[in-house]
């Protein structure tokens, strides 16, 4: 089994290929634009727990680590709709799932624009 990383690190190569496949999986037959897939940082109570052992030294195999998410975010084009839809999912990178989905309001912009 893998040494899992740092629950602040960047995701690597790997992980943004199995979230943006999933997200793709997700949607079979669509036009996906993505615009960012990031780390979506644990929550703060998890890090702290893991810090603790960190600093203390004694972070090994067995020590608890919060969930590797992903945050996704993309464009949508279905078939018959020019129209993009602007959607947010979370990916668990460990169970390998969408954990979370958000469908952004046609009245508000994405975030980052290329």
């Amino acid at each position: 089994m893998a040494v899992s990383p740092h629950p602040l690190s960047a995701l690597s190569i790997d992980e943004t290929n199995l979230a943006r496949d999933i997200v793709l999986d997700c949607h079979p037959g669509n036009v996906l634009y993505f615009r960012q897939i990031l780390l979506h940082e644990p929550p703060k109570d998890e890090v702290l727990s893991f810090l603790e052992f960190e600093h203390s030294g004694t972070v090994s195999r067995d020590t608890p680590r919060p969930q590797r998410l992903a945050k996704i975010q993309y464009d949508l084009i279905t078939k018959g709709n020019k129209i993009p839809q602007s959607q947010e999912s979370i990916i668990d990178l460990r169970l390998k799932t969408r954990v979370g989905h958000n469908i952004v309001a046609t009245g508000y912009r994405a975030s980052l624009t290329m």
